[in-house]
């Protein structure tokens, strides 16, 4: 499976991350597959094509269930959580905000310094979803 995320093609780049999202509770015998599928499919959370952001960030999420994985992720839990609000600013999308929280969860200690960033984006995506999409700014305290 691991050949399909480094593929060009956005469809199994999707697919990929999808089947790692699916099964990836699945304990893995080879932990370098790990760390590279994870690289991957961080490198995926950058894609140009929503589709594979989403499913790679849904992955992530995951995966995380492998102390490899959140090993892998906390020197770059910053750019992460990044990449998972542009996201939510693009789509809202339940599952990712799911995933988001889980993030949250895993990394308790060492989210302190993104918290700021964290409660205002899903401030902002709250009144945006209950608004239908439109952010009315004076709905929003400063």
């Amino acid at each position: 499976m691991y050949q399909h995320l480094i593929s060009d093609d956005p469809i199994m780049q999707t697919r990929a991350c999808w089947v790692y999202q699916k099964y990836g509770n699945f304990e893995f015998t080879n932990p370098d597959h790990l760390r590279a599928a994870c690289n991957k499919i961080c490198e995926h959370l950058y894609s140009p094509h929503m589709p594979v952001k989403v499913e790679a960030a849904l992955a992530i999420s995951q995966l995380l269930e492998h102390e490899t994985a959140v090993e892998f992720i906390r020197p770059n839990l910053g750019s992460v959580i990044d990449i998972f609000l542009r996201i939510m600013d693009e789509i809202d999308f339940d599952e990712l905000i799911t995933a988001l929280k889980k993030i949250v969860v895993i990394y308790e200690n060492e989210i302190a310094p993104h918290a700021e960033k964290l409660c205002q984006k899903l401030s902002e995506s709250y009144v945006r979803i209950t608004n239908g999409g439109k952010i009315d700014w004076n709905d929003v305290d400063t």
